[in-house]
C-alpha cells in the first residue's frame, strides 16, 4: 500500500520545500524556545532563582518570541494571511533574486527575523533585539554565581540574537551583535545588578568564557550562513544553466520543425524565446529590404517600385497579462537598435498601483550579418531589476540559430527559384529550338507555297480557277501558321527569365517588338521618354545604344518586376492588335519617371 502525502504540505512547492530546507530559521527559532524553557524550568524549581524579577523577565522573553516567531519568515510560508504578516514581508530578498524564482530553482536564505522594504528599520529591529536580550542577561542573575555573563539563566537565551544577526548579515552583523552583547556582559562586571547575590567572587574562566563565547558564535553562524548562500548561488547556476540547456533544445526542435514554414517558424520561435528566458513578451523585429536586393525576384508577385529602405516586420508572443501591468510596444528603440546596430538596455519604472515595486526591464539584441542588421529580438518583463548577462546571453544563442535558419530557408528558397527558372529556360530552349523552328518552316513553306501559286494562276487562266481556291488555304495557312509562331515565341517568353544579367527594361521591350515584327509583318514604333532625353526607333531599334552608364542599367534592373508587368501588358496588346485590329503599323511609347512608368499603346487597326 502506497503512503500518502501529507495533508498538511500538500499545498507547498517543491521550490518552498527547498527552501525551507536551506535555511537556518528552523534552528534559530528552536534554539530561542528551547533556551526560554531552560530558563523557565530552572527559575521554578530553584528557590534562589525564584524572585518576582525573574518571573518578569520570563514573561518579557516569552513575549519577544513569540513576536520573532509570529513575524518569522519562515512563518510566513505556513500561515500568509495571518494579521500584519503580509504587510512585513521582505523587499529586499526579492530584489537580491534579480528575476521571477522558477519552479525548479533554489531561493534566498530566508532571514531568521522580519525584515520591511526599508534596511534602516531591519537594522534598528536587530538592534532592539540585541538590546532586550542583553538587558534580560544583565538582570537574569538572581541567585546563580558569577553574577554576570554565562552565568544568568537568560545567557544562552541572549546568544540567540547573535545567531539572527550573523545570519542575516553575514560576518558584520554577527560580530556587531556580539559587541553589543559583550557590552552588556561587561556592564555586568563592572556594575553589578540590584538582584546579584553579595559576595561573588568570579574566577578568570567566568571572565573568559562570558568574554569569548559570543565572538565564537557570531563567527561559527556567519561561517555557516556563508557556506549555505554559496551553496544555495552554486545551486542556483547549475539550474539556470539546465534550464537554459533546456530551453535552447526546445528552442532548437522548433527551429528544425519549422524550418519548412517561415510564418509559423517565426511564431513558434518567439513563443519559445519567451518562455526559456522567463520573458513576459518577446517581439522579433525582422529587418526587411526593398526589392532591388533580390538576385531574382520572382515574376509573379506585385511589382511595386519603392525607395531604397528598411522595414521592420514584428513577430510577437507575449504572456497573458492584464495591459497595464505590460505597457505597448514602443517602436522607437527597434529604430535606435538598427541605426546603431547595438544592443539596448532599458529599465523603466512603473507609476500604476499594481506595479509598485516593479520596473519595466527591456532588452533589445541586433544580429548581424555582413555588418547590417538582420534581426532584432526585444524582451520585456516587469521585474525589480535589469535583465542580465544571462538572458543576453540566451537571446544571443537562440536568436543566432533563428537567423542561421532564416538564411537557409531563404537560400533554399532561392535555389528552388533559381532551378525553376534554369529549368523554364531550359523548355524554352527545347521549343526555340524545335518546335518554334518547325513552325517557322512550315510557315515559311506555306508563304512560298501560296506565292508559287498566284504566279501559276496568273500565268495561266485555264488553270486560275484550279489554283485560286488552293492559293487562298496556302495564304490562310500562313496567317495560321504565323499565329502559331507567335503564341510560341509567347510561350518562350513565359518561360525563359525576361531580365538576366545587365538586359534593361528598354532592351527587353525592343526585342520583344522586334520579334512580333518580324513574325506578323506589321511595323513596330519605340518611342522612349525617359529623364535623359528622347528617343525614337523604328523597326529594328533598340532605343538606348550599347553605351549606356551604370547608373541607367542599375536604375533599370531595380524595376525588374515592374518591367514584367510591362512586357506582359505589351505583349497581349500586340496580340490583341495582330488577331484583332487589322492593323498595318502598332506604336509603343515607353515613359519613364522618377516615381512611376507609363506605357501607351496605339495601332491603326479598327480598334
Amino acid at each position: 500500500m502506497t503512503s500518502q502525502p501529507k495533508t498538511s504540505l500538500k499545498t507547498l512547492s517543491g521550490s518552498t520545500m527547498r527552501r525551507l530546507r536551506n535555511t537556518p530559521s528552523y534552528f534559530f527559532l528552536i534554539w530561542r524556545w528551547s533556551m526560554w524553557l531552560y530558563a523557565l524550568v530552572t527559575t521554578l524549581y530553584s528557590p534562589l532563582s525564584n524572585t518576582p524579577i525573574m518571573h518578569v523577565l520570563l514573561v518579557i522573553t516569552f513575549l519577544q518570541t513569540l513576536t520573532v516567531t509570529l513575524y518569522a519568515p519562515v512563518l510566513q510560508i505556513f500561515l500568509p494571511n495571518l494579521p500584519r504578516l503580509r504587510a512585513m514581508r521582505t523587499a529586499r530578498q526579492t530584489a537580491q533574486r534579480r528575476q521571477p524564482l522558477a519552479e525548479d530553482e533554489d531561493a534566498d536564505i530566508m532571514t531568521p527575523l522580519a525584515s520591511t522594504h526599508n534596511r534602516y528599520w531591519d537594522v534598528a529591529f536587530y538592534a532592539l533585539d540585541v538590546v532586550i536580550c542583553g538587558l534580560v542577561m544583565y538582570f537574569g542573575v538572581s541567585g546563580v554565581t558569577p553574577a554576570f555573563g554565562d552565568g544568568s539563566l537568560f545567557y544562552r537565551y541572549g546568544i540567540s540574537t547573535i545567531f539572527a544577526a550573523a545570519l542575516a548579515y553575514r560576518y558584520r552583523g554577527g560580530l556587531a551583535a556580539a559587541l553589543g552583547f559583550e557590552l552588556f556582559v561587561l556592564l555586568g562586571v563592572v556594575l553589578p545588578p540590584f538582584n546579584a547575590n553579595p559576595g561573588n567572587t568570579p574566577t578568570v574562566i567566568d571572565y573568559v568564557g562570558s568574554l569569548v563565547d559570543a565572538p565564537v558564535v557570531a563567527l561559527l553562524s556567519a561561517y555557516v550562513a556563508t557556506l549555505l548562500k554559496n551553496y544555495t548561488q552554486s545551486k542556483r547556476r547549475e539550474q539556470d544553466n539546465a534550464r537554459t540547456q533546456q530551453a535552447l533544445v526546445r528552442v532548437s526542435e522548433t527551429l528544425i520543425r519549422g524550418a519548412h514554414d517561415r510564418q509559423q517558424l517565426l511564431q513558434t520561435s518567439a513563443s519559445q524565446m519567451r518562455q526559456g528566458g522567463h520573458f513576459q513578451r518577446l517581439v522579433i523585429a525582422l529587418v526587411e529590404t526593398s526589392a532591388e536586393d533580390d538576385d531574382e525576384p520572382q515574376e509573379h508577385e506585385q511589382a511595386q517600385v519603392q525607395e531604397q529602405v528598411q522595414n521592420l516586420r514584428y513577430i510577437e508572443a507575449d504572456v497573458d497579462v492584464p495591459t497595464v501591468l505590460l505597457p505597448s510596444k514602443d517602436e522607437a528603440p527597434f529604430q535606435r537598435v538598427l541605426q546603431s546596430g547595438k544592443k539596448l538596455i532599458m529599465f523603466e519604472p512603473l507609476h500604476e498601483p499594481e506595479n509598485k515595486g516593479y520596473f519595466l526591464a527591456r532588452l533589445y539584441i541586433p544580429l548581424l550579418k555582413d555588418g547590417r542588421v538582420q534581426l532584432i529580438l526585444a524582451a520585456e518583463g516587469r521585474r525589480q531589476a535589469p535583465f542580465n548577462e544571462k538572458q543576453e546571453k540566451f537571446l544571443t544563442i537562440s536568436g543566432t540559430q533563428l537567423l542561421l535558419v532564416l538564411d537557409n530557408l531563404r537560400l533554399t528558397e532561392q535555389t528552388i527559384r533559381l532551378a525553376g527558372a534554369a529549368e523554364r529556360g531550359r523548355i524554352a530552349r527545347e521549343i526555340h529550338d524545335g518546335i518554334a523552328q518547325l513552325v517557322y518552316m512550315l510557315s515559311l513553306n506555306a508563304e512560298t507555297s501560296a506565292t508559287q501559286a498566284r504566279r501559276i494562276a496568273e500565268a495561266s487562266e485555264e488553270d486560275a480557277e484550279l489554283i485560286n481556291p488552293l492559293a487562298a488555304r496556302l495564304e490562310n495557312l500562313v496567317t495560321i501558321s504565323k499565329q502559331a509562331l507567335w503564341e510560341t515565341r509567347n510561350y518562350m517568353f513565359n518561360l525563359k527569365p525576361l531580365m538576366s544579367g545587365s538586359t534593361t527594361l528598354e532592351q527587353m521591350i525592343s526585342n520583344q517588338l522586334r520579334e512580333f515584327q518580324a513574325i506578323s509583318g506589321l511595323a513596330t514604333y519605340l518611342e522612349i521618354d525617359s529623364q535623359n532625353g528622347t528617343t525614337t526607333s523604328e523597326g529594328k531599334s533598340k532605343g538606348k545604344s550599347e553605351g549606356d552608364t551604370g547608373v541607367q542599367v542599375r536604375r533599370s534592373r531595380h524595376y525588374a518586376q515592374v518591367g514584367t508587368a510591362i512586357f506582359r501588358i505589351v505583349q497581349e496588346a500586340l496580340t490583341n492588335a495582330y488577331k484583332h485590329a487589322e492593323a498595318t503599323q502598332i506604336q509603343v511609347a515607353l515613359h519613364q519617371r522618377t516615381n512611376g512608368i507609363e506605357v501607351t499603346i496605339r495601332d491603326n487597326g479598327r480598334g
